[in-house]
């Protein structure tokens, strides 16, 4: 099977700091994997990835079911590491459920009785 490449310092910048750089990228990856899902990302010439690229790049990678197969070409330890923390960090958000409990008041002074008491 052929081997994809995609050099990112060829599209973007050197410093890798925001959500709408790892958007792209990954809209890249995802086009090329439309014809080889082998794919190698080459780090040559990045000197920074942020905490936010990272989060927002596994988010995206992951955001429906397609197989992968990615291969990072020198990318240093510490853009490996912002990758893992960024992908250890990843949770399921579950839909927040709130309740809300209603008073019904017929004398507005009775409403003094619940507001004070906390």
């Amino acid at each position: 099977m052929i081997t994809s490449e995609i050099k990112i310092t060829e599209t973007l910048s050197p410093t890798l700091d925001s959500r709408e750089a790892a958007t792209t990228l990954v809209a890249i990856i995802k086009e090329e994997s439309k014809i080889n899902h082998k794919i190698e990302i080459d780090f040559t010439g990045v000197v920074f990835i942020s905490r936010s690229f990272a989060d927002q790049f596994h988010k995206d990678l992951y955001a429906d079911e397609e197989k992968l197969d990615l291969n990072f070409k020198k990318a240093s330890l510490d853009i490996i590491s912002m990758l893992r923390a960024a992908s250890n960090a990843q949770t399921q958000r579950k839909t927040a459920v709130n309740t809300y409990k209603e008073f019904v008041f017929n004398n507005l002074s009775k409403s003094g009785d619940i507001t004070f008491s906390w």
